[in-house]
């Protein structure tokens, strides 16, 4: 009897988590979008129909789309277009799309982030440091050497522009236990869409940690006063 509950049970598990999946739309640049597909329109222009949570529906244009899943079935709508400037095949495609979709789930520019905190805050911080050499040239007997004695500059604002160009030059090896399609691992096209997704995100976190950065240092020099 037991075992009849547990089966019944399990059963309705796997029948509940299966039509409760949700379609989603895979875009070329490796997002994912989730909801309901209610079909691909011809006219006035192709595109896919998906309802969103909250019941809106949005049109999504064909173009930015590699493929959508529908009900567990996937429909590849990328096609090579040379007109449009698609010279990839579709295997192709799939791999630059594949390697943009690991980088957007396991890629976590942590050190980029860390760095131009680092590097800002250090700026914003050393920027305001009077010397004792330059007190020794003035005249104004009144003023102190030391750190948060000098007025900022606008040489901290010139960092985080500074940090973002920089992370954008440094490429790094892809190790196979930082992706989720392993099948792809050493595949070019695959690799390219992954460095290239790789890289915004380097970008934008170390251009973001060091406007904090940055921040922080002007802050510190605020309250010392």
């Amino acid at each position: 009897m037991k075992q009849i509950v547990l089966f019944n049970i399990l059963f309705f598990s796997i029948l509940s988590g299966s039509f409760g999946q949700k379609d989603s739309i895979l875009f070329l640049n490796g997002k994912v979008d989730y909801g309901k597909i209610e079909g691909l329109t011809k006219t006035p222009s192709d595109s896919v129909i998906i309802i969103s949570e909250n019941g809106k529906k949005e049109e999504i244009s064909t173009y930015r789309v590699f493929s959508f899943t529908k009900a567990n079935q996937t429909q590849i709508l990328y096609r090579p277009d040379e007109f449009k400037g698609d010279f990839l095949s579709i295997n192709e495609t799939k791999a630059v799309t594949y390697g943009s979709y690991d980088a957007r789930q396991t890629f976590k520019p942590y050190v980029p982030f860390i760095t131009g905190f680092a590097i800002g805050l250090g700026a914003s911080i050393f920027d305001t440091y009077r010397s004792k050499s330059s007190v020794a040239d003035t005249v104004n007997y009144n003023l102190e050497p030391g750190f948060f004695k000098s007025s900022p500059s606008i040489f901290p604002f010139l960092i985080p522009p500074v940090v973002c160009v920089a992370w954008a030059i440094p490429s790094f090896k892809l190790k196979d236990k930082k992706i989720l399609h392993k099948e792809y691992f050493k595949n070019e096209n695959f690799y390219r869409g992954y460095q290239r997704i790789a890289k915004q995100k380097r970008m934008l976190s170390s251009l973001l940690g060091s406007v904090i950065g940055v921040g922080v240092g002007m802050s510190i020099y605020y309250i010392a006063q």
